[in-house]
């Protein structure tokens, strides 16, 4: 079952993390639904923005989005939840997701317009999530963190036009 529009709209705005000194914003992209109204400006960070073609490995990244609108956290963790377990083949439920991304799923608040959420990816070390800069969350990385990214950049994102121009705009397309 696909999220609703709202759900996932809900959902990319509270992904977020404090910028990792080391990280370069590679792309850019103000985020419309229906191309009618503004959700926000999402951003996609690297080491190297050369490296998009391995933004599902397990490398440094984070995916970051600042709101042009309220957002409700219980609808961000409804559909971190939904949007994971669509993008991963090993499971079938939100029970069975592995740890350090259920950790993070779970751990969305209310958000209102003008707020920045980061999502930050440390291979080994961690997962964490951001408000306005500030800590709300980090899950230690157990081998599997960088699957976090798939809510944006899997097969099944919640927007494949997001998807497609974060990661040709860091190309420089």
């Amino acid at each position: 079952m696909r999220p609703s529009i709202p759900a996932i709209l809900l959902l990319v705005a509270v992904s977020s993390a404090t910028p990792a000194a080391t990280l370069e914003r590679c792309s850019e992209v103000e985020l419309k639904v229906i191309g009618l109204f503004s959700v926000g400006t999402a951003s996609l960070h690297l080491v190297d923005c050369s490296d998009t073609g391995r933004v599902l490995e397990t490398i440094p990244k984070q995916f970051s989005l600042k709101l042009d609108r309220d957002m409700a956290g219980e609808d961000l963790i409804e559909s971190a939840n939904e949007l994971l377990v669509e993008n991963l083949d090993d499971v079938d439920g939100p029970d069975e997701l592995p740890q350090e991304l259920a950790c993070l799923a779970n751990a969305y608040v209310d958000a209102v317009e003008g707020e920045r959420f980061d999502v930050v990816y440390e291979p080994g070390n961690r997962l964490a999530l951001y408000r306005n800069d500030e800590l709300l969350t980090e899950c230690p990385d157990q081998g599997r963190g960088h699957e976090y990214f798939k809510i944006w950049f899997g097969e099944e994102p919640f927007n494949q036009r997001m998807k497609k121009r974060l990661l040709e705009r860091a190309n420089g397309n």
